[in-house]
């Protein structure tokens, strides 16, 4: 289709992006492969092509596995596709686009759901912005400390308390570089307005993405027509475990420089936000 766009979502982590995904892949004017994070710009930017072709490797095997049901073998299908097109270190924009738009010929939305990009560098999110004619950013946040919270979970798993609190530290003494920079709002966000068009960027707060409205605000920027979604679903939940007040006052204290960015640049912080903040 002329005038395609492309989508390149950001994050952040734990932010609501594999919802986001799910949602505009079964809509009926996108067309997104269904191995959600290529890893393509990040893997050319930082040499780890290495490590993510041995992750798609390793959820191909899972998939040959296991082909019970139509997604299932697409999955593989497009995981076999991608490892022939990308050998995780020779960029070749035009193979990726070829593999991007397969079956996709009349969708008027195609796209790359990498939470990972959200920490590239200016250079690399100038490139991706001239990727197509129509590229558009797309970029989630989250409470930080909510989202730093899910984050360590999902990585502590059910390995329990002593855990969390480890990886709570870690955020605490600057340790936990991975967990922090994925709720660098701040840098983020300088990088891509430095970078791209304003225009071609659309916020949204988790905490507002499963309503009505923001599916209207985010189909309006892609150029699509909204239709119903499944707002009550869970897509890769974390461990539950509750976050004791004293944690929170001193991560929202760590947090407070991309509390403080986020209203300025926003000119406001959400009211899900302010309402969980504890008082110093």
């Amino acid at each position: 289709m002329r005038n395609q766009t492309f989508i390149f979502c950001l994050g952040a982590t734990k932010a609501g992006t594999s919802w986001l995904f799910d949602y505009l892949s079964g809509h009926r004017q996108c067309h997104l492969p269904a191995m959600k994070e290529l890893h393509y710009f990040d893997a050319l930017e930082q040499g780890t092509g290495g490590y993510y072709r041995k992750q798609a490797q390793a959820r191909l095997d899972a998939a040959r596995k296991d082909q019970s049901s139509a997604w299932q073998k697409r999955l593989m299908a497009d995981l076999e596709r991608w490892l022939s097109v990308f050998d995780g270190e020779t960029r070749d924009d035009a193979a990726y686009l070829r593999y991007l738009r397969e079956g996709g010929a009349k969708a008027r939305v195609i796209g790359d759901f990498t939470p990972a990009y959200g920490l590239l560098k200016e250079k690399t999110l100038q490139a991706m912005s001239a990727l197509t004619d129509n590229v558009r950013f797309v970029y989630l946040m989250r409470d930080p400390v909510d989202r730093i919270w899910s984050n360590i979970r999902m990585m502590a798993g059910n390995d329990g308390q002593a855990a969390l609190d480890a990886k709570v530290d870690g955020v605490l003494n600057g340790t936990a570089e991975n967990i922090l920079d994925r709720s660098n709002y701040r840098r983020t966000l300088n990088r891509l307005t430095r970078a791209i068009p304003r225009e071609a960027l659309h916020i949204e707060f988790y905490e507002q993405l499963f309503t009505p409205a923001a599916i209207e605000r985010l189909c309006a920027f892609l150029g699509i027509t909204p239709q119903p979604a499944s707002f009550d679903r869970v897509v890769h939940q974390s461990v539950k475990a509750d976050l004791p007040t004293g944690q929170r006052a001193q991560l929202q204290a760590a947090l407070k420089p991309q509390y403080n960015f986020v209203e300025k640049f926003m000119g406001e912080l959400p009211p899900e936000w302010t309402q969980k903040m504890v008082s110093a």
